[in-house]
């Protein structure tokens, strides 16, 4: 189930050519074979540069403009040149964004997250949303399946550090069946002094040892939706679950909007489901992860 309003978006900047430099150890016949008007590539790469070379070698630099800063670089001291690489150097290529304001980190989710997990699933319609007692249950019987994005704001030194704020949340439990089902998203009544429950010989709720994971809830709070938290959460998750070989297959319920959004992390839609939780209308949707031996 998921709230998620957001697409991927990637772009890729134009290849930097600003750190070419002269070559200061060519002789004169180098640089009067660099000039050759029949080396067509060179004179390309060049031209690309915004390089000219006049009178068979490259340009002097002006002595008088010895004062002036490249603004593609950091001022740095000529003793320190040597301390700082190359890259460290130059202006970051990645353009910030609005998930880099957060600061995020992502971290297993534990019982002491509850409410915390309660103020990002109002981001669902109250008919869809986990309740706290499903909260406390999952995050007591699975918390390993559990998977936050929290923000910390950078402090001074001397300002205390706050607690950090969870943006959203990844909560499943395990199922033996390979989709979600409306008793794999029950709350076991008698589950603080059984560790099973079953109706009509079938368990409901967390299975331990079932071979898929079922996802019940992927949130993130409304005033940070369209930021890529969502994106970078299920990444993760993905991610984390496959490294761990845990699982032969990821499940989830969506709505038909959002089935674009998982299919491009590798779910495929599996057709309406069968799950009435929250009034019904879902699509099923599953990650398989192929032949990866389990470590279950």
């Amino acid at each position: 189930m998921s709230n998620m309003r957001e697409q991927s978006s990637e772009s890729m900047a134009g290849p930097d050519t600003s750190g070419l430099k002269p070559l200061s150890n060519a002789n004169d016949d180098d640089l009067l074979s660099l000039s050759n008007s029949n080396n067509n590539d060179l004179a390309r790469i060049l031209d690309r540069a915004g390089i000219s070379i006049t009178g068979g070698g490259f340009p002097l630099d002006d002595p008088e403009d010895d004062d002036e800063v490249d603004e593609d670089y950091v001022a740095v001291d000529q003793e320190d040149a040597n301390d700082y690489p190359y890259w460290y150097r130059r202006p970051p290529t990645h353009h910030r964004t609005k998930l880099d304001e957060l600061h995020p980190f992502v971290q297993l989710l534990s019982v002491s997250n509850v409410e915390d997990c309660v103020e990002v699933e109002n981001a669902f319609p109250e008919a869809e949303r986990c309740s706290r007692e499903k909260f406390i249950y999952r995050l007591t019987r699975c918390p390993e399946l559990s998977l936050g994005l929290f923000t910390l704001p950078i402090l001074d030194e001397n300002q205390p550090k706050p607690r950090p704020t969870l943006v959203g949340h990844i909560i499943a439990t395990r199922t033996s069946e390979p989709l979600v089902s409306d008793r794999a998203m029950r709350l076991p009544l008698d589950w603080q002094s059984q560790r099973w429950t079953f109706e009509d010989n079938q368990a409901v709720g967390h299975e331990e040892g079932g071979r898929t994971i079922a996802i019940h809830s992927l949130a993130v709070l409304p005033e940070h939706q369209g930021k890529q938290v969502g994106s970078t959460l299920l990444k993760s998750y993905i991610h984390r679950i496959r490294e761990a070989q845990i699982a032969e297959r990821l499940a989830i319920i969506a709505h038909e909007h959002l089935v674009p959004f998982y299919e491009s992390f590798g779910f495929e839609s599996r057709g309406p489901s069968k799950c009435q939780f929250g009034g019904g209308g879902w699509v099923d949707l599953v990650l398989e992860f192929g032949d990866e031996e389990m470590n279950v």
